[in-house]
């Protein structure tokens, strides 16, 4: 048993029991960072490492069990008094498209009795009761209920503390039942042993089979993404960021692409999941609906991370890194995994605004890791250009962020985060549109990627090259005069010729190929593949559908 004042957490038993959890021992409501660390070691479920971060393994699963996201699909069901096949996007597995999947609710009531069975069983339990949103307008109640103790510490970090006048009834607006685990059987349907299932009607989820901490920040992300668009609010996989100058930008992009690092430039306001007020009265506000990142650890270095190599202290979870025998870590060593990852409190990042809201965003970067090495590392686009990019997010899939990939490969993610978007398309599409003509937002197109030709040892974008950029748009420090642009015909975009403290020739990357044929080809090619997935685009206007990639002869 820890070693704290059992007083203080005999009522939590109440917060358990009406899931229909029977705790076989204590229950620690929202217990201190000690307390976690000493539960987590003393059960064999972490490792304190030399920096003083609680390590955790995840093994087999490195990454976002991309085909095991299910919602439960019952005609009884209404959220926020809609039917779900009014709002919900489904997916179908016949297509190839796995994200959003119906399941029956009596699967749903299989799998919450054995996680019920396991949480009641696993000895002391852990409840973490905090906030997603930062706003009257986007804040909802959250309650996670496990028996592990790093991913209690991870929701610790990841979400909004809730203070202790907050905690004084405090009722959530949705529970994670989380029993890693719990494994999925053949009989239930399901895709593997993972499985993260929503109840729209109960708000609940359930997460099983599988420990990696991202599950659980991205389960209460897919909630708000239903929730707030709803009620008129845009969200968006992406990161915000403030200069000096008080001008905001907004960058999204899937993982891998550089979201937590551009982010913590300037005033860091968000780095992964972000919701924008848009009132029509010079009222518009970017907020983080998280209170923490989770930042990969790959080739991490100081020199060109400081934020994220800084937070790597006593109170920040991390999974899967190699660890050396003296509990140093190698973060060149991707043998495990490339998608090491750390989770720390945004209050670890100096910089960070501490409202971490921000006024309307004069800049949107989308971030694109593009494996092809044709894209220029910044561009600008029409507003038309920007709905197409935003309509199709493409990027390249990066080792170890899901499951089976193991080197970049080029994807397509409506609004750079698909799997997290459950609503029909156009209440994303509208209402981005809606703040770029409110706000009058530029936008731009960052490669985070590749330049020139696929050879071995090729590398990436520099990241202080990208950081660079990023600053130079959010500060309004382009030149955004038309003798500053040449004009891409097959991608459509208008390439700076001068950005402050960047290379100009790494600019334009037709001078990274030796032989502008093959650059053309395979430009081609990139505008083809983008051809295909704007044809499955549906109920985008004509005007937006032209502004799109095409090859040109």
């Amino acid at each position: 048993m820890i070693q704290e004042d059992v007083s203080l957490f005999v009522d939590a038993r109440e917060l358990v029991t009406r899931y229909g959890v029977r705790p076989a021992a204590l229950v620690y409501r929202n217990p201190s960072v000690d307390v976690l660390y000493q539960a987590a070691v003393q059960r064999g479920q972490g490792r304190v490492l030399a920096s003083g971060v609680l390590h955790q393994a995840t093994a087999p699963y490195f990454g976002r069990a991309a085909k095991s996201s299910f919602y439960v699909n019952d005609s009884s069901i209404r959220f926020d008094g809609h039917a779900l096949d009014e709002l919900m996007s489904w997916g179908d597995p016949a297509r190839g498209d796995f994200d959003n999947l119906p399941i029956g609710p009596e699967v749903f009531e299989r799998l919450h009795q054995r996680v019920i069975e396991h949480l009641s069983d696993a000895g002391d339990l852990y409840v973490v009761d905090g906030w997603s949103g930062r706003t009257p307008t986007t804040r909802l109640g959250v309650r996670v209920v496990t028996a592990r103790a790093p991913s209690a510490l991870f929701a610790h970090n990841i979400f909004l503390r809730a203070d202790t006048a907050d905690l004084v009834g405090f009722e959530p607006g949705w529970t994670i039942l989380h029993a890693p685990s719990v494994k999925a059987e053949p009989a239930d349907g399901t895709n593997g042993e993972p499985f993260v299932i929503t109840h729209l009607g109960q708000r609940l989820t359930l997460i099983g089979g599988t420990a990696y901490h991202g599950q659980i920040k991205k389960a209460i992300f897919c909630v708000q993404n239903l929730r707030l668009p709803l009620r008129g609010v845009l969200t968006m996989h992406a990161g915000a960021s403030e200069g000096n100058t008080g001008m905001s930008a907004i960058h999204a992009g899937l993982s891998g692409t550089g979201k937590t690092t551009l982010s913590n430039t300037g005033h860091p306001v968000a780095d992964d999941q972000i919701a924008v007020e848009i009132g029509g009265h010079g009222d518009e506000v970017v907020s983080n609906l998280e209170g923490g990142q989770y930042a990969k650890t790959d080739k991490l270095r100081r020199e060109k991370e400081p934020e994220t190599w800084d937070a790597i202290r006593y109170g920040t979870t991390a999974e899967n890194l190699w660890v050396n025998d003296d509990g140093t870590v190698d973060f060149d060593n991707d043998s495990i995994t490339a998608n090491g990852r750390v989770g720390y409190p945004l209050e670890f990042v100096p910089a960070a605004k501490a409202s971490a809201a921000s006024v309307a965003p004069a800049n949107v970067t989308f971030l694109t890791a593009d494996g092809f090495g044709v894209l220029p590392p910044v561009s600008r686009l029409s507003v038309e250009g920007g709905m197409i990019h935003f309509a199709c997010g493409f990027t390249s899939k990066m080792p170890g962020t899901e499951l089976g990939v193991t080197e970049p490969m080029p994807t397509f993610s409506d609004f750079f985060g698909k799997p997290f978007m459950p609503l029909k398309p156009i209440w994303y599409m509208d209402l981005f549109a809606e703040m770029v003509r409110t706000c009058g937002t530029e936008i731009w197109l960052v490669n985070t990627g590749w330049l020139g030709p696929a050879v071995p040892g090729r590398e990436r974008v520099d990241i202080l090259v990208s950081k660079a950029i990023i600053n130079a748009i959010r500060d309004g420090r382009v030149d955004l005069s038309r003798d500053n642009f040449w004009y891409d015909p097959v991608f459509k975009l208008n390439v700076p010729r001068r950005v402050p403290g960047v290379d100009a020739d790494l600019l334009d990357p037709r001078r990274s190929w030796d032989d502008p044929h093959a650059y053309r080809q395979a430009a081609n090619k990139l505008a083809a593949i983008f051809q295909g997935a704007i044809a499955k685009l549906e109920g985008v206007p004509p005007e937006v559908l032209a502004a799109g990639p095409a090859p040109v002869d």
